[in-house]
């Protein structure tokens, strides 16, 4: 039979808080991650792109 004692108890709910808290922290690292990522490949994409080509290339075949 297992007893918890008062202190048994607050030792058994800071534990589950810090717990709790590292699974939040380490979903909001994974998000900021993830945008940053996101973030580098639009830029990166984005760098690719030539706008005034295009823009010369439509305006052409009207």
């Amino acid at each position: 039979m297992i007893r918890l004692t008062v202190r048994g108890c607050f030792v058994a709910e800071s534990w589950t808080g810090i717990v709790v808290g590292l699974c939040g922290m380490s979903a909001a690292v994974l998000l900021v991650a993830v945008h940053y990522w996101r973030e580098m490949t639009r830029r990166r994409k984005l760098k690719r792109m030539d706008h005034r080509d295009w823009w010369e290339v439509m305006r052409d075949r009207h």
